[in-house]
């Protein structure tokens, strides 16, 4: 069974693009059939919500600081889940469901320390599902205005620890068919889209995932609108969009089952990603490690065949989404939860789907 079942992303038109700051006015297409599992926000802080597709939810509120935690997608609702075995997940979209009306939650990621979320998001009172931003209390919902304007994401987006940076990939106005654009808030409004990927050498670039000190930025980069169809890399850019460089790619190491590598996230020792190089003479997807210190990518997730979109924490652990437990032979994307020696520290989410549409995670 192969790993990957990753819906495509959705064709979203970002227009009036201004030359120069990349101004934003956008609509979105309304052709989201494709999309067969997609978040959802929450609602009133503490309520905890109703029970959702992703388990029982938890109790809502401010997460607690040192522990880790989780931010993944179930059908159109999205969830919190703290990094620790036999933790009950938040059903997030339910809790906001009193804050502000909507349908639709998806692609949420936090900020390092999780005291912010973004993520796309029907509830923000735009024309359509649009970028959001929500603080870990769930007290709110705002929609990331950039440029006065209303954002419609191609993926997951990134926020760093302050929550006043945002990286979103977005469709229009920039060289390719999708590129990566930072805004930042000032005050109470969000500046002018920068262009990141300006100097990029690929067609798609999108999935950013920030380092840890909120100053590059990692993402998928490649020649296909889908992964899947191969030629894709894993890409960085400093937020001042220099420093554009290629960081690994299926060529990297020979023999590569698949002509794509994807989902490079940073962790405390290197950067993360999902590759399908041979291992004990099998070829399957697994987690990698590119050390810090350089040298070749190693197969630090070897434990677990079938195993993708990996989420580092600051202290080594990281999350990923495993399809080859022994007790899943559906092969659902189960939330799992591994030891930076590549260890199983637990199964989160057992038989319960998770859309492979990326992670989030915050210490």
């Amino acid at each position: 069974m192969s790993a990957k079942r990753r819906r495509p992303l959705l064709p979203l038109l970002l227009s009036s693009l201004v030359a120069g700051g990349v101004g934003v006015a956008c609509s979105s297409s309304d052709d989201d059939a494709a999309d067969s599992a997609d978040a959802g926000t929450g609602g009133t802080p503490g309520t905890g919500g109703t029970p959702g597709t992703g388990g029982t939810p938890g109790t809502g509120g401010t997460p607690a600081a040192g522990i880790g935690h989780a931010y993944y997608a179930v059908g159109d609702e999205v969830f919190r889940i703290e990094a620790t075995a036999g933790a009950a997940p938040e059903n997030l979209s339910a809790a906001l469901a009193a804050v502000a009306p909507g349908a639709r939650d998806r692609w949420i990621t936090a900020s390092p320390d999780g005291a912010w979320m973004v993520m796309s998001s029907e509830r923000g009172g735009c024309g359509g599902e649009c970028l959001v931003r929500v603080p870990a209390d769930l007290s709110a919902i705002e929609p990331v205005l950039a440029g006065g304007a209303e954002i419609y994401v191609e993926g997951i987006s990134a926020v760093d620890a302050s929550g006043t940076k945002v990286v979103f990939a977005a469709k229009g106005g920039g060289p390719h068919e999708i590129d990566l654009y930072l805004t930042e808030r000032a005050g109470d409004a969000w500046g002018v889209p920068v262009l990141l990927t300006g100097d990029s050498t690929y067609t798609y670039n999108n999935m950013p995932a920030l380092d840890r000190s909120g100053a590059r930025v990692y993402f998928d980069c490649g020649s296909n609108p889908y992964p899947e169809d191969g030629g894709n890399d894993a890409c960085v850019v400093d937020l001042d969009g220099s420093g554009f460089a290629k960081v690994v790619g299926p060529d990297t190491l020979p023999d590569a089952r698949y002509d794509k590598v994807q989902n490079p996230h940073p962790g405390p020792d290197g950067v993360l990603f999902e590759s399908s190089w041979p291992v004990d003479g099998d070829a399957p997807e697994l987690i990698w490690l590119l050390p810090a210190a350089g040298g070749d990518p190693t197969p630090i997730g070897r434990a677990f065949p079938n195993a993708v979109s990996p989420c580092a924490l600051g202290d080594g652990r990281f999350f990923m989404l495993w399809l080859g437990r022994a007790g899943n032979p559906d092969g659902k994307h189960e939330l799992t939860l591994v030891d930076r020696a590549g260890a199983l520290i637990s199964v989160l989410t057992p038989d319960v789907d998770v859309a492979d549409i990326g992670l989030g995670c915050s210490d």
